[in-house]
């Protein structure tokens, strides 16, 4: 299960579950770097493990819903400016766009307030691409650097866990046989594991963050090593 990363001014600094890529210097000859996200660090030590990728059914580009698994989390982390958008279980693609257009937006107004660093044209916006905002160069590195701690607070309150949400029922959808079939090897040996749970909350019937849990990772390769089952 994993967030996508973000593209824009600055190099690769983690925030939030996202990850800002951009410019490495304080040059003019900067050039932007662009990527997907990754799984951010998560309370439980599990999330930060491989698992195996099953291919995900087309969804509909328009509207995604919100698996309830993962509601309280976004509730949680998320900006009230974000949770305006989240909190009716489904994100539009009208909504995503408009938080997209929200950062970027909170992003150019900092960047006049701070002057030196010079921004280019806003990239084309595909909420299941490559998410890339504009690129910044400047001969300042320290308005180079503040222009980019400006840009990760303005992801990080209008549009990161937008994206996050609008991306979980692809995930969900795909990985959900997968982790019932954990939940059923688990229940086996007597944890309260049951289907309809996520990766996360699978782990946390065998143990709390950081605690070894070797049973889980036992049920998972089992699980795992198991054929998907094919739709019809």
């Amino acid at each position: 299960m994993a967030r996508r990363r973000v593209a824009g001014i600055l190099g690769m600094v983690a925030i939030a579950g996202v990850v800002i890529g951009g410019f490495v210097g304080a040059n003019t000859a900067g050039t932007a770097a662009a990527g997907k996200h990754q799984p951010p660090p998560s309370a439980v030590a599990v999330m930060d493990t491989a698992e195996p990728t099953p291919t995900a059914a087309p969804l509909d580009r328009s509207v995604r819903r919100v698996p309830a698994a993962a509601f309280e989390r976004l509730r949680a982390s998320a900006s009230p400016d974000e949770w305006a958008l989240i909190e009716d279980g489904v994100v539009t693609r009208a909504e995503i766009e408009a938080a997209f257009v929200a950062a970027e937006v909170c992003t150019r107004s900092t960047a006049a307030q701070i002057g030196g660093v010079i921004l280019g044209p806003t990239p084309m916006f595909d909420p299941d691409g490559a998410v890339r905002f504009a690129p910044g160069r400047s001969e300042s590195k320290t308005a180079l650097d503040a222009v980019g701690d400006a840009h990760q607070m303005c992801v990080e309150r209008y549009f990161d866990d937008v994206l996050a949400a609008w991306d979980m029922e692809r995930t969900y959808t795909a990985y959900q046989p997968l982790w019932d079939r954990i939940a059923d090897c688990l229940a086996t040996r007597g944890y309260a594991a049951k289907h309809g749970m996520d990766r996360r909350q699978l782990a946390e019937t065998v143990g709390r963050p950081g605690d070894a849990i070797p049973e889980f990772h036992d049920c998972e390769a089992s699980a795992s090593s198991q054929p998907m089952a094919e739709e019809d």
